[in-house]
């Protein structure tokens, strides 16, 4: 079973008033605890709200061809787009979804689902379908992952609009070191019990209003045109140029798709282009540029 945070150690409070300096104490997310009830004001609304639902899915492995969701999270809640401030939390649910094989052990292990749990369970598809209307914004901490398994069993999804918190954000201009959902809320004083869908949902949403840089960073970047790179004709001898520059590579079914591959942002585009014709002969020229935006993103269709 999943592990789960020790109860806080009371015996040592003299410790901590001794040497304050040497501890640091995490809170509980207020929106997580057992009980709690919606809808939640966060922030005071401003007039111009529109709808934004966090979604967070867990399934029996990594692969949307092949795997299962078993757990579907959807939190939803308003925010300002002329504030860039989330507002309200109106709600979070949490589905089951039995996936007509056994739950493996190891996704047990993480996240405390058993064959039990979800055994003649189904998720609605009209219910989902409510729960997303209006044309809401659609956030997920791993929008690639979340979105493909969402895609393939959920059709009403396939055209809305996605934003995604772990890539969306630069966190390293932030301060951070790091990208996962855990470390940035410890780093405002914060835990939550994750890998349960709903409260990651939670969890995401929270981290957009205690962390007030990041939501504007993420609807900028939503709106926002990005191209996916594909660097045909490489040589050998320059793929140490394309991986520090952050290009992928990918193998194809087919000799003619193997390239390197990345993704930019439309301002961005003249400069790789500069950048490829720097990297070998008519770079530029012979890389292909697909546009993508917040309908089309996270697909895994980069590739």
């Amino acid at each position: 079973m999943m592990s789960t945070p020790s109860s806080f150690p009371l015996e040592a409070i003299p410790d901590i008033e001794a040497a304050p300096e040497d501890y640091r104490l995490l809170q509980r997310i207020p929106i997580t605890r057992s009980g709690t009830s919606f809808p939640i004001e966060l922030n005071p609304p401003v007039g111009d709200e529109r709808l934004f639902v966090v979604v967070d899915v867990e399934t029996t492995g990594l692969n949307p061809s092949a795997d299962k969701i078993i757990e579907l999270g959807l939190v939803r809640g308003t925010f300002s787009p002329s504030e860039e401030r989330i507002t309200s939390i109106l709600e979070a649910h949490s589905r089951f979804e039995d996936p007509g094989i056994p739950i493996p052990k190891l996704i047990t292990d993480i996240t405390g689902i058993t064959d039990q749990d979800v055994a003649g369970k189904h998720i609605d598809d009209a219910w989902l379908a409510m729960m997303i209307q209006g044309d809401p914004l659609l956030i997920a901490h791993n929008a690639e992952f979340d979105r493909q398994f969402m895609d393939s069993r959920f059709p009403a999804c396939e055209k809305q609009i996605w934003a995604c918190t772990l890539t969306e954000v630069d966190w390293k201009k932030l301060g951070y070191e790091g990208r996962k959902l855990e470390y940035l809320l410890s780093k405002h004083g914060y835990f939550y019990q994750g890998h349960r869908a709903a409260v990651d949902c939670l969890a995401t949403a929270w981290l957009m209003h205690c962390q007030p840089e990041a939501f504007p960073l993420l609807l900028a970047s939503a709106r926002q045109k990005t191209f996916v790179v594909r660097a045909f004709g490489a040589p050998f001898d320059v793929k140490d140029t394309l991986k520090s520059r952050g290009y992928r590579w990918h193998g194809g079914d087919q000799a003619n798709n193997k390239c390197w591959w990345t993704v930019v942002t439309e301002t961005n585009l003249q400069a790789e282009q500069e950048f490829l014709n720097k990297a070998y002969p008519n770079g530029a020229q012979l890389a292909q540029y697909q546009p993508q935006t917040a309908r089309t993103r996270f697909k895994g269709e980069n590739m």
